[in-house]
């Protein structure tokens, strides 16, 4: 079975988006590649966080 990835336009400022694709370059990843991983990271941090919360 094939993966169907979603495409969609994003606007980003002209900086970030050049150091995203600086870091995508320091990390030998494609530009989506690289917003793809910081997004998972970002997302695995909220559910650190709430689930530290629930524990309180």
């Amino acid at each position: 079975m094939s993966r169907i990835d979603l495409q969609f336009k994003l606007r980003l400022p002209e900086e970030l988006k050049s150091y995203l694709s600086e870091q995508a370059g320091q990390s030998r990843r494609s530009l989506t590649a690289e917003v793809v991983y910081r997004l998972e990271q970002s997302r695995k941090q909220d559910e650190s966080q709430r689930g530290k919360q629930a524990d309180a």
